[in-house]
């Protein structure tokens, strides 16, 4: 230690440390006074033996505190900021930011006492900055002759590092007018400063460092705006830096994105079930955008290169999806992809400027790898695959069969997106065990689905337990964790609606609805996105899009009935089509050796039913003729042309064959011939059915069981075998004969009805050939086709229209859109009425463009590319396209036919009118149609023609009556959602014909209700909880009104653990204190908002964080005012705590319950064993009905554990228990959840005063 004979300089090096000095001379002196720029509470190091044995004046040491740390701050607040309340607000900030010792707070309490005691008293200087640091140890002042005591000036202030570690310069001095000099400055100071010792005290009781003081942390402080940024990005779980697309999503299509992207990081899959129009391709398609630019890293297994994505797909849409995420290639481009090249894409809407390279180019089976737009980087993977393809690699869970396909594309691919979702809706189905393969990676690793489905209340609550099951295990770990017991609330509920609709009784109706709202709360709002276009509406009033008030303004709805504009010639179509189409086999299907079933609803039995293929192809027809003549005639000419393949090489056959090895060569070769693979696919997508699985028997032995069956109903005798083939293959060839006659029959009928030119048909061209095609579509030109006359009896001078039509709005003059279900139509409609229009010289000014002298018609299917789709869209809808220039250049359309390729997530909002050509059974599908012209925010009138059939009907019903004779529910074949038939009833003509008729006078929104299955009407009360809608609305006006960006809120995701606080000149009075509830290592499970003002403590919406950025003043209110309050919610918080302990206390069952009691009796001996806690809590969320039996046998067989009769268990080997049943939950993927704890943690306050 230094002495002052030694030495006066201290500049804290070794033996010169300024702490040895001041308590060496605090002891030796009657009186200490300091002045310092800072004092850091957490460095107050003295002792009681630090002061004198008797101190003769108090107080003993005057301690006087600069603003050093603050003063820059109050130059730049406004006026009237109290800068003793910054003061203390750094003061807690410095205690609570430092992880002190018990020998830090032991020293706090000495300081807090020696104030106390008047041993030490405290002033704050804050006239201006103090920046001097002064230790004056005085002994007698009235000395004249010797020093009076000593003085220490420099740099060091009153902080254990000014005192010990920085490098610091302070001289000592002992000059008698030196220290009666720096004494008599000390005294100005002291009376210029204010008195702050209270407040002192009151800094550590407050700060909550102190256990005793029984204080929340107050945190560290925060301008209002940072710490708005700060918590919206807490409350959000960082999904608010998700605000992306702002140009292609509209605000509640992002918030649903953000929404799904919650529930795909806690439950791996989520289910989009937004209504029909509102986008959930796009916000699907933002996701995987997102993922594969790298947002979700966590997403795929450590050391994985890159993402990979897979659609699973309907093969009616694959080419939708890829315009979507890749974009439709020209030609030019087209042939460079095929070479393998990496090309720019034309994408309109996603991954717009990112190079592309096919990797695998089959029709239902497409690859792209995704560059960045430099070409370099890759980014990832996107696969397309059909469901026709998918359906066909086998699964069958139950038996462990699964095809290496599948395995492959689970390890391959990280997020599977599945459109037309309910068709997985049956666990029975190879489809859906296929899907469930896909749910985990041989590594246990996790992957991601995003289900898409706009029907999801069409079905049962069975059927939307299914889709939940898809992505999660068979434990339900992720339900069980938030102590969801889905599956036995989904029993419960099923059998007290058995148990009503048996008894109707009111006791039971009150308990199902109870059991109903529980499973829609813990259930149904955990996993999907689900809102209407009428929910939309009511609860989003206040918000605006682009602007504009947010409005759904339903169009007028007009029912068509064109069967007064049949002819003789037509009715006699209709007739012949009637009486022959019951009469064709369709003799060629047979000997595919294929069969469809359908999966009956109760699921407790092994129920199906088989359909033959003929009967979907009778079906398939029927839907034909309801779209049109033209769609129904390319579909029959079809099916004969390869009826007509098998019947040729049977005839030139059938007497040379002498084996079932040359039988088997035979139709191989006409399969493949036929290209039937293109005929499955069809019916597959078109029918709720799929292919039944080959077990014992072949598709060949089918065949020849077919032909026996023949030559036995027959009563012919064959001598062998080889000749029972022969004879039952003439049986065949004699019924594809038939079969080929019945078909000529209406052909020729139909060919009565076309034009002739020059004693030919006329013909306009040809429907492009889809792969694997083999016939060719002449498009014709009908003479008496009543819907194509009534269409043009719309659009043409209204003068010139037929009476008939009267209540019908005219189309003449209009922008309208032609929507069909089938390329045929389209084709057939644009063909003709280009044609009729050309000739239609009144038309000409409206439909024909003078500059260019086109005619102002467009066509869009699922093959059109995507330059040419986007130029259509452009000039038919201009305005809402900003397609001005394309309208310049190319010019105006003004009708644009198309099929469904159009019905999502485009803007047609120019529009006039919607025309449904045909009308789909499925009434969503109408308001998907309509929704692109009726968009959200759109204020025009616009009008919905509907075409209703007339004499098609009694050909449906009859195909419809001849298929219920073999399958009772006939919903299982064309879908639940068709709302146009029911199971309960029978079909007839009027009950067809009415339901189509009411389908066809509904509004959208009459629509979208009609369609919610009755078991949702009755039990499920629908809507969004109210804190989702806050949520909603709270990101809608950060992005879109506040304007606050992704960078903005990046600048606070790194910020610590809070707590974080401000203040805000609201008016409101409260204190507002946001905290979140965390369990175990699943991460949150809660999140509220407590006030507590005048009308006492409340729980408050998500929108309350708004007060922070209303306004910009903001003052300190006393801390110890709001230590208080915080005090208070502390108090609610903790029930909060102890609420979700009890309402996530697992109740465990049976075996299971009594396996972990007795572990727990074990837990001397298992202490040291590293999985036992872990162990512990599986067992506590194992479904116990499901595995009890599984695992009382692994534990008994190994002669771990004893078990009486009353399922009481005696552990013989407490670590071969842990051991083994921790090695079993490693291979279910759910072993390492080593706690279950409910946990509360402080994001932040603010006072509104």
């Amino acid at each position: 230690m230094i002495t002052l004979e030694s030495s006066k300089i201290i500049d804290n090096t070794p033996g010169r440390e300024l702490v040895n000095v001041l308590k060496d001379r605090l002891k030796n002196c009657n009186e200490a006074k300091f002045a310092v720029g800072y004092f850091f509470l957490s460095g107050f190091n003295l002792v009681d033996d630090d002061f004198p044995k008797e101190v003769q004046k108090k107080p003993f040491l005057k301690l006087v505190m600069g603003n050093e740390t603050t003063f820059e701050t109050k130059e730049e607040l406004v006026s009237g900021y109290n800068l003793r309340e910054l003061f203390k607000q750094k003061m807690i900030e410095e205690l609570q930011d430092k992880a002190l010792t018990e020998w830090q707070i032991k020293q706090l309490r000495r300081l807090r006492d020696y104030i106390a005691n008047n041993l030490i008293e405290v002033r704050l200087f804050e006239k201006s900055r103090l920046h001097a640091k002064l230790y004056l140890f005085l002994k007698d002042l009235k000395d004249k002759y010797g020093s009076p005591g000593v003085a220490i000036v420099g740099s060091s202030n009153f902080t254990a590092e000014g005192l010990t570690r920085n490098k610091e310069l302070n001289v000592i001095l002992t000059e008698r007018e030196d220290v009666l000099y720096l004494n008599n400055w000390f005294d100005k100071l002291w009376e210029e400063a204010v008195e702050f010792n209270e407040d002192l005290i009151r800094v550590i009781e407050i700060s909550g460092v102190i256990p005793e003081s029984r204080y929340p942390k107050l945190g560290k402080f925060l301008d209002p705006e940072t710490l708005f940024k700060y918590l919206v990005y807490k409350w959000t779980e960082g999904r608010v830096l998700n605000l992306i697309e702002k140009d292609i999503l509209m605000e509640f299509q992002l918030v649903g994105v953000i929404n799904a992207i919650n529930i795909l990081n806690y439950y791996n899959g989520v289910i989009l079930a937004d209504s029909v129009g509102l986008g959930k391709s796009f916000m699907a398609a933002a996701i995987i955008q997102e993922f594969l630019n790298g947002k979700h890293p966590h997403w795929i297994p450590k050391g994985k290169e890159y993402p990979a994505v897979m659609l699973i797909l309907p093969p009616s849409i694959i080419s939708q999806w890829e315009d979507l995420l890749v974009g439709r290639a020209d030609e030019r481009v087209l042939v460079k992809l095929e070479r393998g090249e990496k090309v720019k894409i034309n994408s309109e809407f996603f991954f717009r400027d990112n190079f592309k390279r096919m990797v695998k180019g089959d029709y239902n089976h497409k690859i792209y790898e995704i560059y960045d737009g430099s070409g370099e980087k890759l980014l990832g993977k996107i696969a397309f695959l059909s469901l026709g393809l998918f359906q066909n690699y086998k699964a069958d869970l139950k038996k462990g069969i699964v095809d290496e396909r599948l395995k492959r594309m689970a390890e391959e691919y990280d997020l599977f997106v599945i459109d037309e979702a309910h068709k997985y809706r049956n666990r029975r189905t190879n489809r859906w065990n296929a899907a469930k393969v896909l749910q985990r990676k041989s590594s246990n690793f996790p992957n991601k689905f995003l289900l898409l489905t706009a029907t999801p209340l069409n079905n049962t609550i069975d059927d939307l337990y299914n889709l939940i099951r898809i992505f999660t295990d068979d434990t339900l770990i992720t339900f069980r964790m938030k102590n969801i017991p889905i599956d036995e609330l989904v029993k419960q509920y099923k059998k007290l609606k058995s148990e009503y609709e048996e008894k109707g009784d009111e006791g039971i109706k009150k308990e199902l609805k109870k059991v109903a709202t529980e499973i829609k709360r813990k259930v149904l709002d955990e996993v999907m996105v689900l809102r209407t276009r009428k929910y939309i509406l009511e609860q989003f009033k206040d918000l605006k899009v682009d602007g504009k008030k947010l409005i759904f303004k339903d169009p007028e709805p007009y029912s068509l009935d064109y069967s007064p504009f049949y002819t003789s010639k037509f009715s006699e179509l209709i007739k012949r089509i009637s009486r022959n189409i019951d009469r064709i086999n369709f003799e060629h299907t047979k000997l595919y050796g294929v069969r469809y079933v359908v999966f009956e609803e109760d699921e407790e039995e092994e129920s199906y039913r088989v359909i033959e293929i003929s009967d979907l192809f009778r079906l398939l027809l029927g839907k034909r003729l309801e779209s049109g003549i033209f769609p129904f005639e390319t579909t029959l000419r079809k099916i004969y042309e390869k009826e007509k393949i098998f019947y040729t090489l049977f005839k030139r056959s059938v007497d040379k064959i002498m084996s079932e090895e040359e039988l088997k060569e035979l139709i191989i070769k006409a399969l493949d011939k036929a290209k039937i693979k293109k005929d499955l696919e069809e019916v597959s997508q078109e029918f709720n059915a799929e292919a039944e699985a080959e077990e014992e028997e072949t598709w060949f032995d089918k065949v020849i069981k077919l032909l026996t069956e023949y030559v036995e109903e027959y009563g012919l005798q064959a001598f062998n075998t080889t000749d029972k083939i022969r004879m039952g293959l003439k049986i065949a060839l004699h019924n594809l004969e038939q079969d080929l006659k019945l078909m000529d029959e209406i052909f020729e009928t139909l060919d009565r009805l076309k034009v002739r030119e020059n004693g030919d048909f006329k013909v306009f061209g040809v429907v492009p050939k889809e792969e694997d095609e083999i016939v060719e579509s002449k498009i014709f030109c009908y003479e008496n086709d009543p819907k194509l006359e009534v269409l043009k009896q719309l659009i043409t001078n209204p003068k010139y229209k037929s009476e008939k039509l009267s209540n019908i709005p005219t189309l003449n003059g209009k922008k309208f859109i032609v929507f069909t279900q089938y390329k045929d139509t389209a084709y057939y409609i644009y063909h003709n009425l280009r044609d009729w229009i050309e000739r239609e010289v009144d038309l000409h000014p409206w439909l024909k463009d003078k500059r260019t002298d086109r005619i102002k018609i467009a066509l869009v299917t699922g093959e059109t590319d995507t330059t040419t789709k986007i130029n259509f869209i452009k000039r038919f809808a201009p305005k809402a396209n900003a397609g001005e220039e394309e309208v310049r250049r190319y010019g105006e359309i003004e009708i644009l036919i198309s099929t469904d390729a159009l019905s999502e997530g485009v803007n047609l909002q120019d529009a006039d009118a919607v025309v449904n050509f045909d009308l789909p059974w499925n009434p969503m599908i109408i308001v998907q149609r309509v929704g692109r012209v009726n968009r959200i925010g759109n204020e025009k009138d616009v009008y919905v023609l509907n075409f209703v059939p007339s004499g098609e009907i009694e050909v449906l019903v009859g195909i419809l009556n001849k298929l219920k004779q073999k399958i009772e529910d006939i919903t299982l074949v064309v879908g639940k959602e068709s709302k146009i038939l029911s199971p309960e009833e029978e079909i007839s003509v009027e009950t067809f014909g009415e339901r189509i008729k009411k389908i066809s006078e509904f509004s959208m929104t009459d629509l979208e209700e009609f369609s919610i299955s009755e078991e949702f009407q009755q039990w499920f009360e629908g809507g969004i909880p109210q804190e989702q809608i806050d949520e909603y609305k709270l990101l809608n006006i950060v992005q879109y009104e506040l304007g606050i960006t992704r960078e903005d809120f990046e600048e606070v995701r790194n910020l610590g653990d809070g707590p974080y606080y401000t203040y805000v000149k609201s008016g409101s009075g409260k204190i507002y204190s946001i905290y979140e509830f965390y369990r175990g290592d699943f991460g949150r499970i809660d999140k509220k908002i407590i006030s507590v003002g005048d009308d006492g403590l409340r729980f408050e919406s998500p929108l309350a964080l708004l007060e922070l950025v209303r306004n910009k003043e903001m003052n300190p209110v006393k801390l110890d005012v709001a230590a208080e309050k915080l005090k208070e919610i502390e108090k609610e918080v903790e029930k909060e705590v102890e609420r979700l302990k009890r309402e996530y206390q697992p109740e465990q069952k049976g075996f299971l319950y009594n396996l972990y009691n007795a572990l727990i009796l074990e837990r001397e001996k298992a202490r040291e064993l590293e999985n036992y806690k872990s162990v512990l809590n599986v067992l506590q969320l194992l479904p116990y009905y499901q595995y009890s039996r599984e695992i009382k046998s692994l534990l008994v067989e190994r002669n771990l554990i004893e078990v009486d009769k009353n399922n009481h268990v005696k552990i013989k080997d407490v670590k071969g228990v842990v051991d083994t049943l921790y090695s079993q939950f490693l291979m279910w993927g759910i072993a390492d959840i080593r706690s279950l704890r409910v946990e509360k943690k402080h994001l932040g306050w603010f006072y509104g005063y």
